[in-house]
């Protein structure tokens, strides 16, 4: 069996944790699958994957051994990509890890428009709000809102992301418009993933707890709350804009609006250079220049 054989199919599998995932990201069959990485544990003469009717993962051996193979698939990506470079054409798969609001309107549409532009390319949009590790799980890119936490991944900010405080006409005229930060323990605050919301004094940012008989991590559904006159919401302006525009919601204490944040292209050192990614980015920062 020539060494090769099963490495691509063991990493699919592992990756997505099921075998017919995986066999339709190669774009083969199941039995085809499973043929191979039987194989491939003979040959090794070591149990890699733990498989029951509902789940399949890895063994302790699995892991170390998906860990090495997962370096050199990525080294041949490399390899390979780097003669697409040489051409400045985008090809292969893009993984792109994304969630919320922005990923679905702004996101997605624009890696549709970069697809139909590049026709070599295949896109993957996964959408989760879990914390994904980019280099075990595979992925080419990030989409992430906010401050970033320090870590070893290159970001490049896309476009700036702005929080507003607002809520409905009709609860403004009921309960009253507060007049500063100090107010809000009067009203009832519809609260997201966080207990607390950002505002800032002079040049100096801070976090106030606020509470509410509302909560949800979803933002679309903080903004129907507030719609429906049950209190005061602070989210991602791309979530308001529209409630306000048809003056559906009010922004309020704008004098203590925070600093904006950004939207930002995350990803590993080992896909700086390549040419879907560079591009790719590229066209994102392009598009929402402004």
């Amino acid at each position: 069996m020539h060494k090769w054989e099963g490495i691509e199919a063991f990493v699919s599998v592992a990756q997505r944790q099921s075998f017919s995932k995986a066999a339709t990201e190669l774009g083969v069959s199941r039995s085809h699958i499973s043929k191979q990485i039987a194989q491939l544990e003979a040959r090794l003469d070591a149990q890699l994957l733990l498989r029951t009717t509902r789940s399949v993962s890895l063994t302790e051996v699995g892991q170390a051994f998906y860990l090495r193979c997962q370096d050199i698939l990525n080294t041949l990506d490399e390899a390979e990509q780097a003669v697409v470079d040489l051409q400045e054409r985008p090809r292969g798969r893009l993984r792109i890890t994304l969630a919320g609001a922005f990923g679905e309107e702004f996101i997605a549409p624009a890696a549709a428009q970069f697809m139909s532009e590049n026709p070599g390319l295949a896109v993957e949009l996964d959408f989760t709000n879990r914390i994904t590790d980019l280099i075990t799980e595979g992925y080419d890119l990030a989409i992430r809102a906010g401050t970033l936490k320090d870590s070893s991944l290159i970001a490049r900010r896309i476009c700036n992301r702005s929080l507003v405080t607002c809520a409905s006409p009709h609860y403004l005229k009921r309960y009253g418009q507060p007049e500063n930060i100090a107010a809000l323990v009067n009203h009832n605050c519809l609260v997201g993933t966080l207990n607390s919301w950002r505002f800032r004094d002079g040049q100096r940012n801070f976090d106030v707890r606020v509470s509410g008989d509302w909560h949800s991590n979803n933002g679309r559904a903080l903004v129907h709350a507030s719609i429906a006159n049950l209190g005061i919401v602070q989210l991602p302006d791309f979530y308001a804009k529209d409630a306000i525009d048809q003056g559906l919601l009010t922004p309020i204490l704008e004098e203590y609006k925070p600093t904006d944040t950004g939207v930002w292209a995350v990803y590993p050192h080992n896909r700086h250079l390549s040419a879907k990614v560079r591009l790719f980015v590229n066209f994102l920062a392009e598009r929402f220049a402004g």
